[in-house]
């Protein structure tokens, strides 16, 4: 039994190095330019994708659509960028940065987070190792489907995710 608690706890020490990696990237991103990493990083993709749709977004960003379209909210009230209706379909919203999200996203850190910049440094094996491996304990941790597609540092109560 000693040996099991011995790996949970590491388990649990590396997981916090995870956590407190993402958060301090994250506190870092909003005390540079004031918006939260997952926004400045739907920004820049909004950048560099002019005209993308909000599903389109969503699905970049592995996030619900309505999610999405919440924190793109925030980005509008700050005129950082501007959606279009469609004058043929209603429904298709179409997003396009401003001159001021512009200028933001010029003085901004990159919006790469810490946790992907370290994904894309494992192998294809390495990759599908973790995968399999984390697989378990998400299982015993979930929630409900829109846990997963839900940023981390999202301000949504537990109880709607």
């Amino acid at each position: 039994m000693k040996n099991r608690l011995e790996k949970e706890n590491s388990i649990t020490q590396k997981l916090r190095v995870v956590f407190k990696a993402i958060q301090a990237h994250s506190k870092k991103i909003e005390s540079a330019c004031g918006l939260s990493s997952v926004r400045l990083w739907m920004l820049s993709e909004v950048h560099n994708a002019p005209g993308i749709k909000v599903s389109e977004l969503a699905s970049l960003l592995s996030i619900h659509r309505s999610t999405c379209s919440n924190m793109l909210g925030k980005l509008e009230d700050k005129h950082l960028l501007k959606r279009h209706r469609s004058k043929s379909d209603q429904r298709a919203v179409r997003l396009y940065i401003t001159e001021e999200g512009r200028v933001l996203l010029s003085k901004a850190p990159s919006p790469e987070g810490r946790l992907s910049s370290a994904l894309s440094k494992l192998s294809p094996q390495q990759i599908a190792a973790l995968d399999n491996a984390i697989k378990p304990l998400v299982d015993a941790l979930y929630y409900n489907e829109k846990a997963a597609l839900t940023p981390i540092q999202s301000n949504l109560p537990h109880s709607q995710i």
